[in-house]
């Protein structure tokens, strides 16, 4: 069972327990974040792309923690026969969370019972 999320623009594959390193996000250590813009999730063999079911799944995750350890990237700036360099330096800040639980109950009431209509599960 997995999902691909979208966090901060960018696109997460994630499954339960798996440790995300993202771009700085402006909550505390160990505070609970609900990530619920999913784009697509599979469950063994059943793949649900309707935004209706999309919209009432979410993820839970805590932020384990806010560091700078991030790979450096250096800036050089450079005119030819001026003599002119500038070199600048930059680390980029980092969230990482880990993804605890999900919310499944809604996922049992749409499949329970449910037949396949255009590639999309519906609930009769």
């Amino acid at each position: 069972m997995y999902a691909i999320i979208e966090l901060l623009g960018k696109q997460y594959k994630i499954f339960k327990n798996i440790i995300i390193k993202t771009e700085k996000i402006n909550i505390n250590k160990d505070s609970i974040i609900i990530i619920n813009k999913i784009l697509f999730f599979c469950c063994k063999n059943i793949i649900i792309l309707d935004k209706f079911i999309l919209n009432k799944i979410f993820f839970i995750g805590r932020v384990l923690k806010n560091s700078k350890k991030c790979k450096k990237i250096n800036i050089l700036k450079f005119n030819r026969r001026k003599g002119y360099k500038k070199k600048l330096g930059f680390k980029k800040k980092e969230s990482v969370i880990i993804i605890e639980d999900l919310n499944l109950k809604i996922l049992k009431y749409f499949l329970n019972g449910s037949k396949k209509i255009g590639g999309f599960y519906k609930k009769w």
